[in-house]
């Protein structure tokens, strides 16, 4: 019973690292997008996460925003696309 028990403190220990390590990646990511992006307009930064894949709330956590005005953003963002 104690070998199972070290055998899984182990693998919890691991997991928990490699998650820590996924979150500094992120993090690190984030930095460069936001490095990348930090001049231009806010709603050319939306149009590009949101283009890039991230959801309002995650566009809305990097620009330091609300959910509510990126998704007023993103509305204005799709008709004026689509007027084009």
């Amino acid at each position: 019973m104690n070998g199972s028990g070290a055998v899984r403190s182990g693998s919890t220990a691991r997991n928990s690292k490699e998650s820590e390590l996924q979150g500094n990646v992120g993090k690190f990511m984030k930095a460069l997008l936001l490095a990348q992006i930090g001049d231009w307009k806010q709603k050319q930064q939306i149009a590009l996460l949101d283009r890039a894949g991230f959801g309002q709330t995650e566009i809305a956590d990097l620009l330091g925003s609300t959910s509510k005005a990126i998704s007023v953003r993103l509305a204005e963002i799709r008709r004026e696309s689509r007027s084009k």
